[in-house]
């Protein structure tokens, strides 16, 4: 099958699932941001489970083919600030922005809009700013597993058992009127 259909397909499938988890509810996402709203930390928590358990047995039986990226902790960190305060100030994620644009809403174009902005911003100062910071805490292509002494069987359990920890202590909701 042609790769890009492929991509297709499944950026279409994930971004199904994102609607149709509630995920394309920016009320959801803030609301989980505030921890007052868990609807969309369970729906993501399930979605890490699914995929950390599909990519071991995928690795297990050796189907899974990775491409690890290099950690340059500085860059990932501040990619994920800058990632996290977009998201707190809109309630978008590029998935979720891209589902609820593509469901109508205005405000997530508007969104969509400010991503791609940053995103040219970003190559335009990618030689000059991007590439030195990401030599700063560079451990090169690397994963927890190769450079601790934890399996990652052991990751997988471990985090899934978290996982589904989380899901059991935000499943039950007490209203406020209940003796």
């Amino acid at each position: 099958m042609n790769p890009n259909a492929t991509g297709f397909m499944t950026g279409l499938l994930f971004g199904a699932a994102l609607y149709m988890g509630g995920l394309a509810d920016p009320d959801k996402i803030i609301g989980t941001l505030r921890l007052k709203d868990f609807h969309a930390m369970k729906t993501i928590t399930l979605f890490i489970i699914v995929g950390m358990l599909g990519t071991w047995i995928l690795d297990i039986t050796g189907n899974a083919h990775y491409s690890v990226k290099t950690a340059a902790i500085v860059s990932v960190l501040l990619g994920g600030a800058l990632l996290g305060i977009g998201f707190g100030m809109t309630g978008y994620c590029p998935g979720t922005g891209l589902a609820c644009a593509a469901s109508g809403r205005i405000d997530a174009l508007v969104s969509i809009i400010g991503m791609l902005a940053g995103a040219f911003v970003f190559i335009l100062i990618y030689p000059s700013i991007a590439v030195p910071i990401a030599k700063i805490a560079d451990y090169g292509k690397v994963t927890l597993p190769e450079i601790t002494p934890v399996s990652r069987a052991v990751y997988t359990i471990v985090i899934t058992i978290i996982g589904l920890a989380i899901l059991f202590a935000t499943a039950f909701k007490r209203k406020k009127n209940d003796s």
